[in-house]
């Protein structure tokens, strides 16, 4: 039996999939399989898979159910005693799984392992860091107030706890990972690895992408783990919606369609973020930097916004900002 199971659900991946799973084979510990779930492509993708594929990776080909079913799907036929999820336009650093082995098994007491994120474009280049919090042991609150893993590429997780948590819940998309944590954080401890072995895919194909759908699901949740929440915990959930707002803001300037809209989109979740924490005013920085970045959007689209911003401050990551913290 392998140590671990690398589920990697699989919609209309062709373009990236071979990325990602070369990176699966560069790592440096090999005690592992993966299954490829083509989640009812329509594309080259479970033909690439299959091409791809060796006695450590085998593809399930299925009708599309969307990616929490994929993922579940996935976790039925997983065989290690820890498993990760790997999307298919993700990727990992080469020690990201020796070093979440090596994490559980110097915390026999945590149940998950993770590291920070960057995130990058279609053409593999550096768009931004992500949060480099330094969340460990119980970290439901941390994580009930802000989703520092971030996506659903980064978590190495004992199959003992996924078995008692249940697997993805697909009333939550795109936001389902998030609440897969938050149910883990309930359970046990998280360990961290202070690196950044992550990289993330910013594309406007992704389902985070659609920022309406992701606010809606992520609001859903939040209000969900609210109510058998401790009392401590309850009174953080305006200021939780107020980050999350504020980096659904940053966000709306990069994902979407590529027009003025994305300024409008971003000025309106700013705003709403403001209105659950009055305290953000304090931010100056921030603000200015953000208004400035929306109105530029708005004026000259966001092609000519990013451009004029890189050759006046001559920051080079797209719109020059995290989509934390701009």
């Amino acid at each position: 039996m392998p140590t671990v199971s690398v589920i990697i659900p699989a919609y209309n991946a062709a373009a990236t999939l071979p990325t990602t799973l070369a990176s699966l084979r560069s790592q440096t510990w090999t005690d592992w399989e993966a299954i490829v779930v083509d989640d009812g492509s329509t594309d080259s993708t479970a033909a690439i898979a299959q091409q791809l594929a060796d006695p450590r990776i085998q593809v399930l080909c299925c009708a599309n159910g969307g990616q929490a079913i994929a993922r579940n799907r996935g976790l039925a036929v997983a065989r290690g005693s820890l498993v990760a999820f790997l999307d298919a336009d993700d990727w990992w650093t080469p020690a990201a799984l020796a070093d979440r082995v090596a994490a559980l098994a110097n915390h026999p007491t945590a149940i998950a392992a993770y590291s920070w994120t960057d995130y990058v474009d279609d053409r593999n280049q550096l768009l931004h860091p992500g949060f480099r919090d330094r969340h460990a042991g119980g970290v439901f609150g941390a994580l009930l107030a802000n989703n520092f893993i971030e996506n659903g590429s980064n978590p190495l997780i004992r199959r003992s706890a996924l078995d008692r948590v249940g697997g993805f819940e697909s009333r939550w998309i795109p936001a389902e990972d998030w609440d897969l944590w938050l149910r883990l954080a309930k359970l046990g401890e998280f360990v961290l690895i202070p690196q950044a072995q992550v990289r993330y895919r910013v594309s406007a194909k992704s389902s985070s992408a659609n920022l309406h759908r992701l606010e809606r699901a992520c609001c859903g949740v939040l209000e969900h783990h609210l109510t058998d929440a401790p009392p401590a915990l309850k009174a953080i959930g305006r200021s939780a919606k107020a980050r999350f707002y504020k980096g659904l803001a940053c966000k709306a300037l990069t994902a979407g369609p590529r027009d003025r809209s994305r300024g409008w989109r971003s000025a309106r979740l700013l705003v709403l973020a403001l209105w659950f924490d009055r305290a953000l005013g304090r931010e100056g920085r921030f603000l200015g930097i953000l208004t400035v970045k929306i109105l530029l959007t708005i004026a000259l689209g966001p092609i000519w916004a990013a451009r004029l911003w890189r050759r006046v401050t001559g920051d080079r990551t797209q719109h020059g900002a995290s989509s934390h913290h701009p």
